[in-house]
């Protein structure tokens, strides 16, 4: 009797909406009843679910790959389809996948159109124009497709896709015109929904907080999504580059504002899009960008060290300490560190700098600043400037463009001269002729050259005088609120405002501002190319103190001060660190007897020092005094 041939089976549907219940019942009953007629065995069945045969190379199609392998082995006999656009529909691909089963003694057959042969030139002709047919209905459909889709999205409608954050889908009272099935529509959801989204663009925006912390954020507020799932990163991007939160249904090529969804008005999204773009080409540049970082601090990641030009890094510090009166205090100090060491020039830089006190000189500069900018009416000195380089620019342009159609006429005219020097009529010789031709064609393409410049510098003017114009309107409503803000608003407006700030030893301060920053201020003669701001307070602090070392009193240096609140200072002539008054720590004798007795009781050396907030050698000391008397 001979062994029935072993079949492999294959399912595939090009969306998930055609799959019932995770399964493809139709293809799978056909194929099963055509094997039982042909008196065949199914050994295997694959199914693709949601896979494209257009889209979709078979070379990532992992069904096509298992069965080619099983087929290089010999395990099965023929390969059966539903139909044969169920192997794919890619005209340059397909026919060689159903050409190489065959080649390995692979039968290829479909429950509609029968055996795929190849014994002849015109089997393998057919071979193609079937597949070639097949891919055109798929380009075809698409198209279709697309056609409908985009006039749904003309008419304000829901083209079709997953619902974002922020809005729903409800029944629209429409009916599909060939199914009679109602279509869905976009509604915006809770105001609890709405205020979430405001406050992740706001955030983002006007806090400059990353995908991560709005992320981190969310999660500790509680915040779901309507599947009830927690909001991811990809989410957070997905969100802050939809049109639709700006009230704009968008498929393909085509937009429709519908007011009724907008959610973000116009200029916010605009403005997340330009920190978006900003920080994706620097991410794919790898620049070290001066930008506002995560902490507590106002210039955290826009500060620089004004020796080495290193990235200065913020740093908390704790300490814990005993008072005279035996209270144990914990203190806390933030400071600037800068962790490079020595610059080019071999000079060891200063490595904390205290936080405080170099943001507060900052603050007082962006106050100055802000006040400056406040006090100016809106058409002020500035925009006149940008008016006055503008029309020298658009002047230069007016006197290329003549130069250039005056260099074009003149060309045209030596070349009409060219027939009257064939015919004999001409003035010229060839040889003048062709030279004066190609010095004037050299000239015009140097005006064109020219014009060309000019021109992009004429919209780059613009551009940048549209987008001054724009962060200075934004500046203007923060300098009412600066004070008030939060800390995050405020290292906004820092950013905003600064490009870069290096600190040098004594607090010695540069700040370059940012470009919008720098035209106003230049043009109001507040600074040049960059601010530096010295401590004046600080002269006058150290004017009359002197070195109890050397004696001398200049360049006495401010060290800020000790845990008891008196001033440390540097003497910059012989380097002698001292105090103003010399103040020694006095523990009382109950203390000390208690550290002693604790001591010889047993305890540690560190469980005391930590327990009594004492020095290791004061125990020694006082130990020693006990036994010495």
């Amino acid at each position: 009797m001979e062994a029935k041939k072993r079949v492999y089976c294959l399912y595939r549907v090009s969306t998930f909406g055609q799959v019932d219940h995770d399964d493809i019942p139709m293809q799978k009953q056909a194929c099963r009843e055509f094997a039982d007629r042909q008196g065949w065995a199914v050994v295997k069945e694959f199914y693709e679910k949601g896979v494209s045969g257009f889209k979709v190379s078979s070379k990532k199609r992992d069904a096509i790959l298992e069965i080619q392998r099983e087929a290089a082995l010999g395990n099965f006999d023929i390969l059966l389809v539903f139909m044969f656009d169920r192997l794919g529909r890619k005209d340059d691909e397909t026919p060689f996948v159903v050409e190489w089963f065959v080649r390995h003694n692979v039968a290829v057959w479909s429950v509609n159109e029968g055996e795929q042969r190849f014994d002849s030139h015109v089997d393998k002709l057919l071979n193609y124009i079937h597949y070639w047919q097949a891919s055109g209905e798929s380009e075809k459909m698409s198209l279709r497709i697309k056609a409908g889709q985009s006039q749904v999205t003309r008419e304000g409608h829901y083209p079709g896709g997953t619902c974002p954050f922020g809005y729903r889908l409800e029944k629209s009272g429409r009916f599909n015109n060939k199914k009679g099935i109602e279509v869905l529509d976009y509604v915006v959801d809770d105001e609890t929904a709405v205020n979430t989204v405001k406050s992740i663009f706001d955030m983002y925006v006007n806090e400059r907080y990353g995908a991560i912390r709005l992320v981190q954020y969310l999660n500790e507020q509680g915040v779901k999504r309507s599947n009830g799932k927690p909001l991811s990163v990809r989410c957070i991007h997905t969100m802050l580059q939809n049109e639709l939160y700006a009230g704009y249904l968008c498929y393909g090529d085509v937009r429709t504002f519908v007011p009724a969804l907008q959610i973000i008005d116009g200029d916010t999204f605009s403005r997340a899009q330009e920190i978006r773009k900003a920080r994706r080409d620097r991410k794919l540049n790898c620049e070290s960008v001066s930008e506002p970082a995560n902490g507590e601090s106002l210039l955290a990641g826009i500060i620089f060290c004004g020796h080495c030009g290193g990235r200065l890094a913020f740093i908390k510090e704790r300490a814990r300490y005993r008072k005279t009166d035996g209270k144990l205090l914990n203190k806390e100090s933030t400071s600037y560190y800068c962790g490079h060491g020595i610059n080019n020039a071999g000079t060891t830089c200063q490595r904390t700098y205290s936080s405080k006190r170099a943001d507060d000189i900052v603050k007082s500069v962006i106050r100055q600043v802000l006040a400056r900018i406040r006090e100016q009416p809106p058409a002020n000195m500035w925009e006149r400037q940008h008016e006055r380089k503008l029309l020298k620019i658009r002047g230069k342009v007016k006197i290329a463009t003549r130069n250039a159609a005056k260099l074009d006429k003149e060309l045209s005219a030596y070349k009409d001269e060219v027939i009257k020097v064939i015919q004999g009529d001409s003035a010229f010789s060839a040889e003048v002729l062709n030279q004066l031709i190609s010095e004037s064609e050299d000239k015009v393409a140097a005006q064109a050259i020219e014009l060309d410049s000019l021109t992009s510098e004429m919209r780059e003017s613009e551009a940048l005088f549209e987008k001054i114009k724009g962060e200075h309107a934004q500046i203007r409503s923060w300098s009412e609120i600066f004070d008030e803000s939060s800390i995050e608003t405020q290292k906004l407006v820092a950013a905003t405002l600064i490009r870069e700030v290096r600190l040098s030893r004594g607090y010695r301060i540069e700040i370059d501002f940012n470009i919008s920053a720098k035209e106003f201020l230049e043009s109001t003669s507040f600074v040049d190319e960059s601010l530096t701001v010295l401590i004046e307070q600080e002269k006058k602090e150290t004017e009359g103190l002197i070195c109890p070392r050397c004696g001398s009193g200049e360049n006495q240096k401010s060290q800020g001060h000790n845990n008891y609140g008196v001033r440390k200072l540097k003497c910059g002539s012989c380097n002698r660190h001292y105090t103003l008054t010399y103040q020694e720590r006095k523990y009382s004798d109950e203390l000390r007897q208690q550290v002693v007795s604790a001591y010889e009781a047993g305890m540690r050396l560190q469980q005391v020092c930590d327990f009594y907030g004492v020095k290791k050698t004061s125990v020694y000391r006082w130990v020693k005094e006990k036994r010495n008397c």
